[in-house]
């Protein structure tokens, strides 16, 4: 059972593929390590979460034969993983957020850009599932609906945990963001707000402009899958090897 699951998991992978996905795997492992051993308590955890996303493709192969996680293409994981590498390991372990202007912004856009690539291929696993037909158009458009409601779904998260667990992910606190990038000259703001309104409206804009970058990386990739459906053209169109299927039953029956 365990040889077929890594048979499986791992047919079509190239060689580059998993060195790839393995040497972020272990550089976001040695970044746990080390906060470990500096007892920090946060950045561990938060790091092992996003350790757990980097192993999205392995994960959906252990779904049941039926469940359209298993028909994921393992193309989706070589975005998907640098996504999770490059907020953890580089945004909070190395503290990209805020010694690199603008970072955590460049990442919204990178995101919710990924979240369109993943959600296509989610449409996608479930076309095959269901041996539905589906104009590559209607699949993109939908792929980026289903990104948009990703990226609400944390926005939705950021809100709920400043709320009610006395977090500060919308920074609520200017002068922990203050501090924590060096001073008020490197906060970087996208769009300029004045300092007689910045201690008010801070956590508003932080949270405005993280939706104008989702914004951006969506429509970018969304134009991006309409020149290039590649799930639904050549030797990989689904719709085509779909059709051959229902043919094929067809006739058996």
């Amino acid at each position: 059972m365990v040889k077929d699951y890594f048979k499986r998991v791992y047919k079509g992978v190239s060689k580059i593929e998993l060195a790839y996905w393995w040497i972020l795997r272990v550089l976001m492992i040695g970044g746990i390590g080390y906060s470990l051993f500096k007892m920090d308590s946060y950045q561990p955890a938060q790091m092992a979460a996003n350790l757990v996303g980097m192993f999205a493709y392995e994960i959906c192969q252990m779904f049941p034969k039926k469940t359209f996680m298993r028909r994921f293409s393992h193309k989706f994981q070589n975005l998907s993983i640098l996504s999770f590498f490059l907020a953890s390991f580089g945004g909070a372990f190395l503290n990209f957020y805020y010694s690199i202007p603008g970072y955590d912004k460049v990442l919204h856009a990178l995101g919710c850009g990924v979240g369109v690539y993943v959600a296509y291929e989610c449409i996608c696993a479930m076309q095959l599932r269901d041996k539905t037909i589906c104009p590559p158009g209607i699949a993109a458009i939908a792929a980026m609906g289903l990104a948009f409601a990703f990226a609400s779904g944390w926005e939705i998260f950021e809100f709920s945990f400043d709320q009610w667990f006395g977090g500060d992910a919308q920074h609520w606190d200017l002068q922990k963001a203050i501090d924590e990038a060096g001073g008020l000259d490197k906060v970087f703001m996208l769009i300029p707000l004045d300092e007689a309104r910045l201690e008010s409206r801070f956590a508003l804009m932080d949270t405005m402009e993280d939706t104008i970058c989702n914004t951006i990386g969506a429509i970018v990739m969304y134009i991006f899958l309409r020149i290039k459906p590649y799930r639904h053209t050549g030797a990989n169109n689904i719709n085509k090897i779909i059709e051959e299927e229902l043919v094929k039953n067809t006739k058996e029956n």
